[in-house]
């Protein structure tokens, strides 16, 4: 037999078997976009690498745009790792985004996610871990006997979790732009979402036009040391900003003194009360983790404050507030996936306990334990036995049109990244913002100057009107 032909039938027999179909949009409740949206999945398999492997299903919504004129459709790279994106609300919210005045918007959940065959995950239980009173080797033995109970769950449904990483993950988006066969595609990532962007670009150059990431997540150090220098600098930059503004300095003088004693009151008394009509007790470390939560937001350079005089004075409506978005978010999150990606790309199993404590006597603005975090990262080891190598971690320097934007007071991905991102990423943009929030500001703002950026990717950019950090240190 001709040895080309011999090689071009083996080449046949080893592609993957991939499908894609229309399904109705009914599993999305409450959705009035009737006419003016498509949904369907792809099938692939759970190990690219082996496509004999088990199938799965990843379910996708396109926004069709709301002129006649169509530029290269934008798809959306959500965070986590672990966002939803198929939800109602999502959907309506994307419905009137800037971008879709001259393009189609393309949402999915990931894989492992939601409608995208979900992995059974804690997110019942986020809430409850945090309102008990445990200390952290209480919070610790919690954490690893529910993810005990979860992983055995996967196990037993035939889920291989080492497969849940953003390798993985990117090939399914690979597969997503050939299946729906737009002839180039612009990507819009945030937060973890651009990590995988970072991938797609790595994988699938030829698909695309151009990338926007949004607060930037580097495949960098480790997940939990990374976070803690990330949130202790972004609680310094608070702090500094509310003892030069007149306003936060008149009303809040002296804050950081103010939350080092709050934080050595709730160490010695928890502050109890109910929400929801259930008993939550407060102690530290869970302290230490929402006012994290409320340095994501937009605003909270002028919410953070009220929050840590309420932590001194043992609570209020602030407090209340930040639970119910933690609630919240617990419920868009799937932690699963979450442990599944963070395990392989950002855990080094070699950090001891003493590293780790280490890291916590240099940094006295964490005068407790990163609660929730701490534990969860203590168990990750457990949860599948794959270890990215570092030399993977290392990309090509890529010519794909890139903005990046990232915020100065941004508790989870601080400036650097923003430098980190911008070294490979030759036709790049990098604006720091003076922006609170991890990933927020002046949303018309910034799509001004996104939309901008897509039409003309390899143009000299104009920041116009976004609040550029100056530093003049």
């Amino acid at each position: 037999m001709n040895r080309l032909l011999l090689l071009m039938m083996c080449l046949v027999i080893s592609l993957p078997i991939r499908s894609i179909s229309q399904v109705p949009c009914d599993f999305l409740e409450g959705l009035s976009l009737s006419g003016q949206i498509e949904c369907g999945e792809i099938t692939v398999p759970e190990n690219h690498h082996d496509p004999n492997a088990r199938q799965i299903q990843i379910r996708y919504t396109i926004i069709r745009t709301t002129s006649g004129e169509v530029n290269y459709p934008v798809i959306h790279l959500s965070g986590g790792p672990g966002g939803r994106q198929l939800s109602a609300n999502n959907i309506e919210y994307w419905s009137n985004h800037p971008f879709r005045e001259k393009r189609d918007i393309i949402l999915f959940d990931q894989r492992g996610i939601g409608f995208s065959s979900g992995l059974p995950s804690i997110e019942a239980e986020h809430i409850e871990l945090i309102a008990a009173d445990a200390d952290e080797e209480q919070e610790y033995a919690r954490i690893q006997e529910l993810l005990t109970t979860y992983r055995q769950i996967c196990q037993e449904k035939g889920i291989r979790l080492e497969h849940y990483n953003s390798f993985q993950n990117a090939r399914d988006v690979g597969v997503l732009m050939q299946q729906l066969g737009y002839d180039r595609y612009s990507i819009y990532s945030s937060s973890y979402g651009t990590r995988l962007g970072r991938i797609v670009i790595e994988m699938f150059p030829e698909y695309l036009h151009a990338v926007i990431f949004n607060s930037p997540n580097p495949m960098e150090g480790d997940m939990l040391i990374d976070r803690l220098h990330s949130y202790s600098l972004a609680l310094e930059r608070l702090f500094d900003f509310c003892a030069e503004d007149n306003d936060c300095q008149n009303e809040y003088p002296d804050l950081k003194n103010n939350y080092l004693q709050a934080m050595a009151m709730i160490d010695e008394n928890p502050i109890e009360f109910a929400f929801d009509g259930k008993p939550f007790a407060m102690n530290a470390q869970d302290a230490v983790y929402l006012l994290r939560r409320k340095l994501y937001a937009a605003d909270s350079r002028t919410t953070a404050p009220p929050l840590i005089m309420e932590l001194k004075t043992g609570g209020g409506p602030t407090l209340r507030q930040v639970i119910a978005q933690e609630n919240n978010f617990a419920s868009f999150l799937n932690f699963s996936m979450w442990l599944s990606v963070e395990r392989y790309e950002m855990f080094n199993p070699k950090i001891t306990d003493e590293e780790i404590d280490s890291v916590y006597r240099i940094l006295p603005l964490l005068p407790a334990r990163l609660g929730f975090f701490d534990a969860m990262y203590r168990s990750m080891e457990d949860w599948h036995d794959a270890t990215m190598p570092d030399d993977d971690k290392k990309f090509k320097p890529s010519t794909v049109p890139s903005l990046i934007t990232v915020n100065q007071y941004d508790p989870v991905t601080p400036p650097e990244n923003g430098r980190i991102f911008k070294r490979d990423l030759i036709n790049s943009h990098l604006f720091i913002l003076d922006e609170g929030g991890h990933g927020g500001g002046n949303f018309e703002c910034k799509a001004e100057v996104m939309i901008s950026f897509l039409d003309k990717p390899l143009d000299e950019l104009d920041p116009g009107c976004l609040n550029i950090y100056h530093d003049n240190k």
